[in-house]
């Protein structure tokens, strides 16, 4: 492999591919990292991009870094939607098309995702569905898809001596509450996972709020749950006969 591009996420999954990509015994001349920020990311995750980068300036030959920082709330304010999170347009064109045209203008045909043993099979096809079939097409490869989440966290751990405090957070069963390092409100975007938000990053979910009032639209996938739990809490009326997603 001459050239491989890695999309860090600012999360576990993503930073386990760079850290066993550095041990593997054959390492690929170019090693490319793209990180598309956003404001609405937990208050470490730059931090820990950043650790990864210079990471991986210690353990490739060439490395070459592409960052882009965006808004969330900024880019719905601007389009005047919150989205289903099963169709969100924010990660197809702040991060989907911005990582494919990195790729293209740099000649890279391998993009290692960092998808585990339990998400592999759904997640993978629905990459496959989406790679362009023009002139350009960008491999998908799965190098740590044998592994689970645990294992991301030991090697992150081990070679890159932390990881993001969101993780850290547990329930009363010791389970992490958040899965993801994904922005802040759109993790799951179960009301459950919106409420976590409410109660461990209330800044975050209030400017959530603050938007969904601006916008009359709800973030999540259950809208009576969101009229009777925290959107009551912005006086928020019911309005889905004419505000569907």
């Amino acid at each position: 492999m001459d050239r491989v591009l890695i999309g860090l996420s600012g999360g576990i999954n993503s930073m386990a591919v760079l850290c066993w990509l550095s041990e593997q015994p054959v390492k690929p001349k170019e090693v490319h990292l793209f990180y598309a920020h956003f404001k609405e990311h937990s208050p470490d995750t730059f931090q820990f991009v950043a650790d990864g980068i210079r990471f991986a300036r210690k353990h490739f030959e060439v490395v070459k870094v592409r960052i882009t920082k965006n808004s969330i709330l900024d880019f719905f304010r601007k389009e005047k939607i919150i989205p289903h999170p099963a169709n969100s347009p924010c990660t197809k064109r702040l991060k989907i098309d911005e990582i494919n045209a990195y790729a293209f203008e740099n000649d890279i045909k391998i993009d290692l995702v960092g998808y585990v043993r339990h998400e592999l099979k759904r997640r993978s096809e629905r990459q496959k569905k989406n790679i362009s079939v023009d002139l350009f097409s960008l491999q998908k490869l799965y190098p740590i898809g044998e592994f689970n989440d645990e294992w991301c966290f030991q090697i992150v751990e081990r070679l890159i001596g932390w990881f993001p405090e969101i993780y850290k957070i547990l329930d009363e069963n010791g389970n992490r509450v958040f899965k993801h390092n994904n922005c802040l409100p759109c993790k799951n975007m179960d009301p459950e996972d919106i409420l976590a938000v409410k109660k461990y990053y209330p800044k975050y979910f209030m400017l959530a709020m603050k938007l969904s009032s601006e916008l009359t639209r709800y973030w999540g996938r259950d809208e009576a749950t969101f009229y009777t739990t925290f959107g009551r809490d912005l006086g928020q009326e019911n309005t889905c006969n004419y505000c569907k997603f």
